[in-house]
């Protein structure tokens, strides 16, 4: 198996720069109406200013 191409990685929810695969990067997963959405984030700090801007 390759490394996939950088245009493959999904982009922070946040920030929009691409997520590399890093200790650093998060994931949240919901289930909205059945199905499963994963929103990606590059750090800690950008999953909770979503967060944080989206709990209003």
């Amino acid at each position: 198996m390759t490394d996939s191409p950088d245009e493959d990685s999904p982009e922070c929810r946040q920030c929009g720069s691409p997520v590399e695969p890093s200790s650093e990067q998060r994931v949240v997963t919901t289930v909205e109406e059945g199905t499963a959405v994963h929103r990606h984030f590059c750090s800690d700090d950008c999953r909770e200013q979503w967060e944080s801007s989206n709990a209003a």
